[in-house]
């Protein structure tokens, strides 16, 4: 008998790839001109990847993955996918890769998977 995941669990996926999308379409656009964002980027970051890892800790918990599968994918993920994309960043000629994005994004995901034990029950 094959096991299929129940409709929630197919949504949580559906909207955690597409916020992943979203994400790296955002890691590649040229900065806007004029703009100026000092360290708010490090707290859109920190938000982003709290948000990223809580959306991939829910799509695992609606799949009924173990609970340290769970942690392992949320953290695993989210960080090692904000890491690749700086580094895609450090290769574009009009973006660039910076070590506290990275710790920002990882802070998020540690945040975001917390989040994710205390605030909700499956």
């Amino acid at each position: 008998m094959v096991c299929v995941p129940d409709v929630s669990a197919r949504l949580w996926w559906v909207v955690t790839g597409g916020y992943a999308v979203v994400i790296a379409v955002l890691a590649v656009l040229p900065p806007s001109p004029g703009v100026a964002v000092g360290q708010l980027d490090k707290l859109a970051h920190l938000c982003e990847y709290a948000l990223f890892a809580w959306c991939l800790r829910r799509a695992a918990r609606a799949s009924a993955f173990s609970r340290s599968s769970e942690l392992l994918l949320a953290l695993g993920f989210s960080i090692t996918y904000g890491a690749l994309l700086e580094g895609v960043q450090g290769l574009l000629g009009y973006r660039s890769a910076e070590w506290g994005d990275i710790m920002a994004n990882a802070i998020g995901a540690l945040l975001g998977t917390w989040l994710t034990r205390h605030a909700t029950t499956a």
